[in-house]
């Protein structure tokens, strides 16, 4: 298992250990201890089956979408025209100034005219001189 292993260098450990239990049980092309290219062989054939495998299940749970252009470039043009347009974008946080402490640190937070957010810590060890 490690000549195999050193050969394979990076193996797939789920192939590489249905490749083992598949000569062990006997269901191998002979009833003899196989060569190094003959487990070469059959790991080959194994790991393809498993990509093939993770390929269909993949394509299973995520199946494959046209993208609207249109709708994509009517959404696009949107979003554009509300940055270029200057129209106030809500958020969750109040345009009213807020204070607060966290972490033993007290803190203002307040909003410009622009609606840029800002947070002034007033006890920061930083701060103390």
């Amino acid at each position: 298992m490690i000549v195999w292993q050193e050969k394979l260098q990076s193996p797939n450990n789920d192939v590489l250990i249905e490749t083992y239990n598949l000569l062990t049980d006997g269901r191998g092309e002979s009833n003899k201890m196989p060569t190094i290219a003959e487990f070469m062989s059959v790991y080959k054939e194994r790991e393809q089956a498993f990509i093939r495998d993770q390929d269909i299940k993949i394509s299973r749970e995520f199946p494959s979408r046209k993208s609207d252009k249109e709708y994509n470039k009517q959404r696009v043009r949107e979003l554009i025209d509300v940055l270029e347009g200057g129209e106030k974008v809500y958020t969750h946080l109040c345009d009213l100034p807020h204070e607060g402490v966290q972490n033993d640190i007290k803190f203002r937070m307040t909003r410009d005219a622009h609606g840029r957010d800002h947070c002034y810590y007033y006890n920061h060890p930083r701060n103390i001189d």
